[in-house]
This record gives structure tokens, C-alpha cells and sequence, in this order.
């Protein structure tokens, strides 16, 4: 072996250990993270056919004397494309890859969509008892639909641990496969009282442990009550991985989470398994997926769609890492190397998926994670859409900043996507913000998936004539869950954040918020320039108004608003690259559905926007 790992790697195509930082600064990792990274990839290569890609069913790219069993078990015929589909390709008998026969284009969107963000735990209505459910979906559903919005996203619902030790992220979820029980209503079905439901804490947050417990009783109650119901077992049956799921949590109470610790066999395990937490597992899951497809499907009768967030990771100590074996990689958690506000980096504390041992499976763990949310929607966001070309891998003992690249097979796993949307009908948007490979954006172009544009990004660029925000080939977000809502913005709270994290220093700060004083003045400008504001004395609710209406007539097939910035929330619900020196995930709106109703304001934006989209449709 190559004694210099800064060589070694040149001839390793699985590695990129030089690349453009978030500034365009050509930049090298480590030798030692590159070594570390060799290491924990092994020897463990996947043939160059383990995978072959047939856009549109073209059998150009099957190898030489391989042939193709279809997904029914029969031959294909020799001639003509190959019917879209997971076949086997196989050589001498033998199986040896999969064939992804795909359509070269993903389902596209009609234009002039336009729809609201809010994450499930924020909603709040007059009938939310601590923490909303599936079904209270509909209501905001419903005020939607009064203005013509028929898309609502909302962040992963995807169940997370909540027993202690705590990690209530939505992008760590035990398991990518199942949903989350505690958003079900339990008091719908007859849950016998557990007490008052929690309040929130002291700082007007919610307190997601006492949350758990009061959502728990609950469960356990029905659970015991609907343990031998037909339309349960007939689900479970259907569903073997969710009973293993249900099984896992309950050994996992007896053992202890970190099942590497577990000195018995997978089996034993589970046979140790706790049958009260076993059974409030399974008879959760199924509540929760019949609770989401009732709201969904609802929704689709009028039209709308609950676009659903695909988390890029998974928890650790999950359920799918355990569940899958050697396909996640241990000693090592994915992340993102230093950018202008997060010059230490991130560790995002999950394992990475093995790309090539993903490639001798056709990559099914992905495809049964898409499979699972396209169950119940018909647009999709894939998260860090970059983590299908590459993904930033930080060995365990390493800083965030000494990682190293590792890479994926992007066409593989975008030919994935395309066949999977297409199977439910569905239009999938990636989340290519920040450093975005050029391959990653051309890519997505070429086959038809949406790009992500927010606002905060463009707005510092407006000038006096026309701007570009929002184009054809993105949707179109005013803000994220990672940044800080409009009005937080403009006021610099962001930029204020980054010195209390010691991110920037005071001369910094004071030269960025003089820059998002001169963007004000610029904004403003513009719409008065373009006569959607008469005069530069404009009140917040006005700036907000123009600044919608802006984005609204842009040519953005889907435009989405932060619930939030209609009314002029100022915090965040996450400030990424934190952990307990902010409130991540805890913060609930400020206004129940009922409220925005009854604001006359937040229908004026919102009729606003659905004028402009009309205005804008061809």
C-alpha cells in the first residue's frame, strides 16, 4: 500500500479530496482524515455492473453476454426497450446486478402552485392539546384552500427518540420506514384520560419528554385496548418490517439503546424484547399511518398535496443502522466542511450509508425510504440533495472541519428517484442550497427534478430593475426551517446569532448589518420601481406584502411561504451547526390556525399571492 494516503487517493475513485469550498477556494483534506476515510471504506467494492442505469427502458448500457430477468421473473425478449422496473441482470445463470430501467424524466408539476410551510410541532389550533396531530393538518389544509394554495410542507415525520436520551430532531429519526406515533390523535379514539396535556415550558417552548409521557399513556391505553384488531393484524401482516421495528424498541428497553453493546445474537435479542413497548411500537406505527393516509387523502380530494421532507440521515443508534448491518458505516458520521457561517464545520452525528455495499442491493434502502413517504404524497423533498454525489464524511475523533468527501453514484440513485416518483405520480424537488457540485445541479436538469430557490438568498441582490428569484426550474421559498424568518432578518437577528456564537467579530457584525440596511434600501427601491409599493415609507406588513407579491409573479412552478413570515415571526425554528445553545425544534407558532383565520392581515398576503400566481400562470 501507497505509504502517502495524499497519493493513495488519487487512484481511488471513491474519494474527492480536493474540492471548492463554500467560497470557490480550491481546498485539500488531510492526509490523515484521507487515510482514516480508506480505512473505514475497506477493500469492499462493488462490480461496475452491480448497477446499470436503463433511462426510458434503452438497453444500451447492459454489458456483453449479460442477460435480464424482469421484475416478474420472466426473460426479457431480446429486442425493444425494457419495460421501467427493477430487473436482475444476470450472467451464466447467476444473478450479478440489478437494472434500474427508469424514465428519463421525473413527473413535472403544473405551474402557478403555491402552498404554506409550518412544521406539524408548531401548528397549533384551539383544540391542540400540547402537541398537534395528523388530522389537525386539515385544518390548516383548509385555510389554504380558501386562497387557492394546495401545497403544504412540513418538516420529517418520521418517529424519533423521545424516552430518553432525548433526541428530538426531526432529521434524526430512528427509523426512515415508519411514522412517528406521537402526532397521532389518540383522544379521537377513545384514549382514556392521562391528566392535563403537558403546557409549554417556562420559556413558552415545548417540553418534548413531557410531552412524550402524556402521548405515551395515551398509547398504551388504545394499544392494550386494539392489540388483536383485524384491520391491525391484517396491516402488520402486510408490514413485516414494522413488526420488527415494534420488536427492536422493545428490546432495545431491556437491553439498552446502543445495541452494540448487546452481547447476544440479533434473534435472542429480539425474543428479550418487552411486549408492552413491543406492542405500543406496532399499534403506534399503524395509528400513525392510517391517521396520515385519512389526511392525505382528504387533502387529495380537493386537490392538495402534504409535501413530505426525506431526512438524509438516520439516528445511530436507530433501528434501520441496526436493522440493515454492514450497510452503514460505523466509526465515522456525515457532516459538512467549514462554509462562511459554520467555519468549524458541522458533524451531523449519523453513519453514512457504504456506497458500494448500497450498489450490490440496487440501492433498495433507498428506494424503500422513497417508496415509504410517496405512500402518502404527491411532492417530495429530498434533503442535501448533494449527498447523492457526495457526502462529507468526519471519522470518529475527528474535528468537522479534517473530514473528507466520499462518493456516491449519482446517476444510480437519481434513476432511483425518477422511477419511484413516477410509480406514485409525484414531483420531487432536492435541497440544492449551499456548495453544490456543478454534476449535482445538471443532473437534476436533465431528469426533470426541482431545485430549491429562498428568498433570504436573493433578496441582498435586488436592485431598481427586474430581478431573477424565483425561476422555472426551482420552487420558491421565503425561508427554511435553518434560517431566520423574514422579519428576524431584516432585522440582523441572523447576523447578531452568528456573534453570539462567536461565528463573526464586532467589526464583521457591524459591516454585515450596514450591507442588510443597504439591502432594504435596495428592496424597497424595487418596489416602488416596479408600483408594488407607492412610496419608500413603507410599514413591515407593506415590505412583506410587495416582497410576496414579487415572488409570487415569478415564473416558479411552486412557490412556498413560511407560515410564519405572514404575520412577522422573528425567530427560528433551527439554527444548524447548534445544539443546546439554541431552542432547535421546540419552537411552536405564535398564532393557532384559528388566528390566522381571523387576520385579516395573513389573508391579505395570502390573497396576494394567490392574485400573483394566477397573474403568472401561462
Amino acid at each position: 500500500m501507497d505509504s502517502d494516503p495524499g497519493r493513495q487517493q488519487d487512484s481511488d475513485s471513491r474519494l474527492q479530496t480536493h474540492y471548492l469550498d463554500a467560497a470557490g477556494v480550491p481546498t485539500d483534506c488531510s492526509p490523515a482524515a484521507i487515510a482514516a476515510v480508506l480505512h473505514l471504506l475497506g477493500d469492499d467494492r462493488s462490480p461496475a455492473d452491480a448497477v446499470v442505469v436503463a433511462w426510458d427502458g434503452d438497453r444500451t448500457g447492459i454489458p456483453a453476454g449479460a442477460d435480464v430477468v424482469l421484475e416478474d421473473g420472466t426473460p426479457a425478449t431480446a429486442e425493444g426497450n425494457l419495460p421501467l422496473g427493477y430487473h436482475t441482470l444476470v450472467r451464466h445463470g447467476s444473478p450479478v446486478g440489478t437494472v434500474v430501467s427508469a424514465p428519463r424524466t421525473a413527473p413535472q408539476t403544473r405551474p402557478g402552485r403555491w402552498g404554506a410551510f409550518l412544521p406539524l410541532y408548531a401548528l397549533r389550533t384551539e383544540r391542540t392539546d400540547g402537541l398537534a396531530t395528523y388530522g389537525e393538518l386539515g385544518d390548516l389544509f383548509g385555510w389554504l384552500r380558501r386562497h387557492g394554495g394546495d401545497v403544504l410542507l412540513t418538516l420529517p415525520l418520521l418517529p424519533v427518540y423521545l424516552d430518553g436520551p432525548y433526541d428530538w430532531s426531526p432529521y434524526s429519526p430512528v427509523s426512515r420506514r415508519l411514522w412517528n406515533e406521537l402526532y397521532v390523535d389518540y383522544a379521537a379514539l377513545g384514549a382514556r384520560d392521562a391528566g392535563p396535556a403537558p403546557a409549554l415550558d417556562a420559556d413558552g417552548l415545548l417540553d418534548w419528554p413531557a410531552l412524550a409521557r402524556h402521548r405515551t399513556a395515551q398509547l398504551d391505553g388504545v394499544a392494550e385496548r386494539l392489540a388483536d384488531d383485524p384491520d391491525l393484524q391484517a396491516w402488520a401482516a402486510a408490514n413485516p418490517l414494522a413488526v420488527t421495528y415494534a420488536r427492536f424498541r422493545g428490546a432495545q428497553a431491556v437491553l439498552g439503546r446502543n445495541f452494540r453493546t448487546w452481547t447476544i445474537g440479533r434473534d435472542e435479542a429480539l425474543a428479550t424484547a418487552d411486549p408492552v413497548v413491543t406492542r405500543r411500537h406496532l399499534v403506534g406505527s399503524w395509528l400513525a399511518d392510517r391517521q396520515l393516509a385519512a389526511t392525505t387523502a382528504e387533502a387529495l380530494t380537493h386537490g392538495q398535496v402534504l409535501a413530505l421532507d426525506v431526512a438524509l440521515g438516520t439516528h445511530a443508534d436507530g433501528f434501520d443502522v441496526w436493522h440493515e448491518g454492514d450497510l452503514f458505516v460505523d466509526g465515522v458520521a456525515v457532516g459538512a466542511p467549514p462554509d462562511p457561517i459554520f467555519m468549524g464545520g458541522q458533524d451531523w452525528g449519523f453513519p453514512p450509508v457504504h456506497p458500494d455495499r448500497s450498489r450490490r442491493t440496487g440501492h433498495r434502502y433507498f428506494r424503500e425510504t422513497l417508496r415509504h413517504h410517496l405512500r402518502h404524497t404527491g411532492l417530495l423533498r429530498l434533503d442535501h440533495i448533494m449527498g447523492l454525489a457526495r457526502q462529507w464524511w468526519v471519522p470518529a475523533g475527528h474535528a468537522a472541519t479534517d473530514g473528507c468527501y466520499v462518493r456516491y453514484p449519482l446517476e444510480e440513485l437519481t434513476a432511483v428517484a425518477c422511477l419511484e416518483a413516477h410509480l406514485a405520480g409525484a414531483v420531487v424537488v432536492g435541497e440544492n442550497l449551499g456548495t453544490v457540485p456543478p454534476e449535482v445541479d445538471a443532473q437534476m436538469a436533465d431528469h426533470g427534478l426541482l431545485g430549491i430557490s429562498v428568498l433570504l438568498d436573493a433578496l441582498p441582490s435586488w436592485g431598481t430593475d427586474a430581478v431573477d428569484v424565483a425561476p422555472a426550474d426551482r420552487m420558491a421559498m421565503t425561508s427554511t426551517h435553518d434560517s431566520y424568518p423574514l422579519a428576524g432578518w431584516w432585522k440582523g437577528d441572523d447576523i447578531r446569532m452568528m456573534r453570539r456564537l462567536g461565528l463573526i467579530d464586532d467589526d464583521d457584525q457591524a459591516r454585515r448589518l450596514d450591507d442588510r440596511a443597504a439591502a432594504h434600501d435596495r428592496v424597497v427601491g424595487h418596489l416602488v420601481w416596479t408600483g408594488r409599493a407607492a412610496n419608500h415609507d413603507l410599514s413591515p406588513t407593506e415590505l412583506v406584502g410587495g416582497i410576496l407579491d414579487e415572488v409570487a409573479s415569478q415564473p416558479t412552478p411552486v412557490m412556498i411561504v413560511n407560515l410564519e413570515d405572514l404575520w412577522g415571526e422573528e425567530r427560528p425554528q433551527n439554527v444548524p451547526g447548534t445544539f443546546q445553545e439554541e431552542p432547535n425544534w421546540r419552537r411552536v407558532a405564535t398564532r393557532t390556525i384559528e388566528g390566522v383565520t381571523d387576520d385579516p392581515t395573513c389573508d391579505a398576503h395570502a390573497g396576494r399571492i394567490a392574485t400573483a400566481r394566477v397573474r403568472c400562470t401561462p
